[in-house]
């Protein structure tokens, strides 16, 4: 009998370790990384599925992002400033701070710059450098290759100035993300049935996600959350789904 109750108490002491640990460790805070993001971004359905995807991939490790609104100074100049933890759009285009930085090895979105315009004042690929155009300043990808090819261009706080300059008929074309701009196209009802995209890509878009350094040592975890969830179902993500890098 004396056998069988010390059994017992060393079970219920082993039970007791279990649930003590189980709820410590429910109970431990997630740790935080604070994200930029544009202007106004919930009204953009693509920025929105982005911003979730990573949210998810990051919870996935013990992260909880904070949003951090993006001023008209670029992202990637704000993550270097380390006025912001990690920033989901980096084109690779600025090599500034680059040793500040820790970034995806492989791209979470394959997409491409798109030039949008007035259907009424309609304007083909070609024959770009004859208007006026605006190009959102933290696409610096699309300003590298407008600037080689000599356009005259503004640059904008965002996709959604970037798209009003069009409408107000300031500029004759804003050229953005893809899917950004067919987004911020339908989200404005003066944009919707007005403002449209010219069929040929402006220039190609890999998007891939950076760090502060700080964060190097789980670099390879977030990589392997994307993996699976890049992988797996993208049915939440039905704007973005097409440009998803799903064999990254």
């Amino acid at each position: 009998m004396q056998h069988l109750a010390i059994e017992a108490s060393i079970i219920t002491w082993i039970i007791s370790v279990f649930l003590t640990t189980a709820t410590a460790s429910a109970a431990e805070p997630l740790k935080e990384v604070s994200m930029g993001i544009p202007y106004k971004f919930t009204r953009n359905q693509a920025l929105v599925e982005y911003h979730n995807l990573l949210t998810h991939a990051f919870s996935d490790i013990g992260y909880k992002v904070v949003l951090t609104r993006v001023a008209i100074q670029s992202s990637h100049e704000m993550l270097v400033s380390g006025t912001v933890d990690m920033v989901p759009y980096d084109d690779l285009a600025d090599a500034k701070g680059r040793d500040q930085i820790v970034t995806t090895s492989f791209p979470v979105v394959l997409t491409v710059g798109t030039v949008f315009h007035s259907k009424i004042r309609p304007i083909k690929e070609i024959d770009l450098a004859k208007y006026r155009g605006a190009i959102s300043k933290n696409n610096t990808a699309i300003i590298r290759d407008a600037e080689k090819r000599k356009l005259k261009f503004i640059q904008t706080a965002n996709p959604f100035h970037c798209i009003q300059t069009v409408v107000e008929k300031k500029t004759d074309y804003c050229i953005t993300i893809h899917e950004v701009g067919k987004s911020t196209v339908s989200s404005s009802p003066e944009a919707r049935g007005l403002i449209v995209p010219v069929e040929k890509p402006f220039v190609q878009i890999p998007v891939h996600v950076s760090m502060n350094k700080k964060y190097a040592a789980d670099l390879p975890k977030l990589e392997a959350a994307l993996k699976e969830r890049l992988r797996g179902d993208l049915s939440k993500y039905p704007t973005l789904r097409g440009a998803l890098n799903t064999n990254p």
